[in-house]
């Protein structure tokens, strides 16, 4: 028997391990390099044995679609080889078959063969104790690595001869890397609102805004002074000089011209507002002042009243279990968010299933307590259980009181 080491992968739960590890909003943005991680736990399990490494082998199921991106730069590692089963989708649900059935069989024959003395298994399903047990049975020595206590099986730990806790976002942060978007384009201010404009003076009359429509050129052809729209200011009488009018109306003819070239441009530059009134036009054709930091804050996360502050619950420092979080939860609820109506019905919370307007404030509340993205099943029953002793507990004492 070599002293060698085999290194057996479920490569789903590694990459889950990954995802899991950042927030929700950071997940699509995650980008993992397979060969560096290839490489940075080679070089653990080295450091840790002592002993060569024979070979890696990745478990991942393939779907109909063909193999994707982490699946193919695995099959260009040196070192390893990539071991696939049948990837089923049905909408939004995948499930694997035939993965963890090969990695089993293939911990089984590598043991029966006793080449190497060491296997590391790198997964949290206790589908692996067949082969784990069948490997020491044959004097091979196996090291079960995992990320996080949570995410693996307690009958799994206990068939394996040690036990590595890793994290990913420090014992893998140079094989991760959070591919930054651009954030969106900032607001684009007009110059003068689209309503203050002067329309291009082709074929037909157009109506000008703020004013009155424009009569028929038969008829406009002798205007009354008093219905005169728009006439210039000009002083009267004798101090009238004689070519006051001609200047005035060139000025006016000039600054029609100069509004009217600016519209167009404005129009060019936003095409899509082209046919839109102006909404909260400013009076006397200012400006409107470009949009300070402060209004671009993002919002304040609302909180349900159902859905405490962890602090506002847990008074108790040290270590804590989904169970001693049911327990805390199910006391500030009866005593704070909790109707007549369900105090008086809460005997039949002491077990069984939760109704939803409860069984969710309880999850949400547990994730952010215990700082997890999402809860195992098994954390999932056991904050139920917690619960569910927790009402027991309080209606003893309610009945003490009474």
């Amino acid at each position: 028997m070599l002293e060698r080491t085999i290194v057996y992968v479920d490569t789903s739960y590694l990459l889950a391990s990954f995802y899991n590890s950042w927030e929700t909003g950071a997940r699509s943005q995650l980008e993992i390099d397979l060969p560096e991680v290839v490489a940075i736990l080679g070089n653990m399990i080295k450091d840790q044995l002592g002993q060569p490494i024979h070979r890696q082998f990745w478990y991942d199921g393939i779907p109909d679609s063909g193999p994707h991106r982490y699946q193919r730069s695995l099959r260009s590692c040196d070192g390893v080889q990539l071991r696939t089963g049948q990837l089923i989708e049905w909408g939004d649900r995948r499930t694997q078959k035939g993965v963890d059935t090969r990695l089993v069989a293939d911990m089984v024959v590598a043991g029966h063969r006793r080449e190497v003395s060491d296997f590391v298994l790198v997964s949290g399903d206790a589908d692996m104790i067949p082969g784990v047990q069948e490997a020491s049975d044959n004097g091979v020595r196996v090291h079960l690595y995992g990320f996080g206590w949570d995410s693996m099986s307690a009958a799994l730990r206990h068939s394996c001869d040690t036990t590595t806790i890793l994290d990913p976002r420090e014992d893998f942060a140079d094989a991760m890397q959070l591919q930054v978007l651009e954030g969106p384009l900032p607001p684009s201010i007009r110059e003068r609102p689209i309503a203050d404009g002067v329309p291009d003076e082709q074929g037909g009359m157009t109506p000008v805004p703020g004013g009155r429509p424009l009569q028929n050129p038969a008829e406009s052809q002798a205007p009354r002074p008093a219905e005169r729209p728009y006439a210039p200011l000009t002083p009267t009488g004798d101090d009238a000089e004689p070519g006051a009018d001609s200047e005035q109306s060139e000025r006016s003819t000039e600054a029609a011209s100069e509004a009217t070239s600016e519209v167009t441009s404005a129009m060019a530059k936003h095409p899509q507002d082209q046919g839109k009134p102006a909404k909260d036009a400013p009076a006397g054709g200012r400006t409107p002042s470009a949009p300070k930091p402060s209004m671009m804050a993002s919002r304040r996360k609302l909180r349900s009243r159902y859905v405490p502050l962890p602090e506002e619950v847990w008074s108790s420092a040290g270590f804590q279990t989904p169970f001693d979080v049911g327990q805390q939860y199910a006391t500030w609820w009866f005593e704070n968010a909790a109707t007549v109506e369900q105090r008086d019905s809460a005997h039949q919370l002491s077990g069984g299933g939760l109704p939803p307007e409860i069984d969710r404030p309880l999850l949400q509340f547990a994730c952010e307590t215990l700082h997890e993205y999402t809860l195992s099943e098994s954390q999932r029953v056991s904050l139920r259980d917690g619960f569910h002793s927790g009402i027991r507990g309080v209606l003893i004492s309610v009945r003490r009181l009474n």
